[in-house]
C-alpha cells in the first residue's frame, strides 16, 4: 500500500513540475510576442504573474525618463534597486528605481513623460518631494519623483504627449513641503498598476529603463 501512495505521489509531484514548466514557457512566450526583451525580466527575477502585468502598457513606452543634450555626452546611471530597504516614514521597500546624471546638480536635468497619457496625481509628497504621476492609455502608472520644479502648471486630467517636458531632476523630499537636500539628486520612477487585489501594485521599472535606453529624447541644455 505505501508503495502505491509513494508512486501516486511522484506521479502527482512530476505532472505538477510539468504543468509549472509548461505555464513559464508560455508566459514567456507571450512576452516575446509583445515584443517584451524576457531576458530582462528573467534577470532582474520578475516572476512570470508580474512579467505578464507589464504587457498592457508596453506599447505605451516610448522614451527614456531623462533627456539626453543635443551636444556632448551624458551618462545616466541606474541599477536594480527594487525592493530595497529604505527607513524614512517607518522601515519599508523601495518600489521603483533611482536614475542619476553623471553631474551632481539640481534643477539641470529634463525630466520627461515615458508615455503619451494624462495627469493623474502632481503636487508634494513627504517621501516623494515634488512628484507628477502620468497614467498611460495601456494602464500604467508611471511616478516620476523628487523632482525639483514642473515643466508647466499642471493639473489633474490634463493630457500629457510622450516626450513631454514634465519637470528637472532635483533632490525634493523626506520632510515637509519645499525640503530639499535630504539626498543626491536623482529620479525615482515608479510604475503600478492595478490588478484585482490591488488598485496600486508596484512593478518594478528596472526592465522598462534597460529597454528605453536607446529610446532617448534630445533636448539642448
Amino acid at each position: 500500500m505505501r508503495k502505491w501512495i509513494l508512486l501516486l505521489w511522484l506521479f502527482l509531484f512530476a505532472d505538477a513540475q510539468l504543468l509549472g514548466d509548461l505555464r513559464e514557457r508560455t508566459s514567456l512566450d507571450v512576452l516575446q510576442e509583445a515584443g517584451i526583451p524576457r531576458e530582462s525580466f528573467q534577470e532582474a527575477g520578475i516572476s512570470r504573474e508580474d512579467a505578464l502585468l507589464y504587457i498592457d502598457f508596453w506599447e505605451d513606452l516610448e522614451y527614456f525618463p531623462l533627456a539626453f543634450p543635443r551636444e556632448g555626452a551624458e551618462t545616466f546611471s541606474f541599477e536594480d534597486g527594487w525592493h530595497d530597504k529604505r527607513s524614512y516614514g517607518g522601515e519599508r521597500f523601495h518600489e521603483g528605481c533611482d536614475i542619476f546624471g553623471s553631474q551632481n546638480l539640481t534643477g539641470y536635468y529634463p525630466v520627461v513623460s515615458i508615455t503619451d497619457g494624462w495627469v493623474e496625481q502632481v503636487g508634494w509628497l513627504p517621501l516623494g518631494g515634488w512628484r507628477i504621476g502620468v497614467r498611460s492609455h495601456g494602464g500604467g502608472y508611471f511616478y516620476y519623483a523628487h523632482l525639483s520644479s514642473y515643466g508647466r502648471d499642471f493639473q489633474k486630467g490634463d493630457p500629457v504627449k510622450a516626450g513631454e517636458l514634465l519637470g528637472f531632476l532635483g533632490d525634493s523630499g523626506y520632510g515637509p513641503e519645499g525640503t530639499t537636500g535630504m539626498f543626491a539628486p536623482h529620479l525615482h520612477l515608479g510604475i503600478y498598476v492595478e490588478t484585482k487585489e490591488n488598485p496600486e501594485y508596484a512593478l518594478n521599472p528596472y526592465p522598462v529603463l534597460q529597454f528605453l535606453q536607446e529610446k532617448q529624447k534630445i533636448f539642448s541644455y
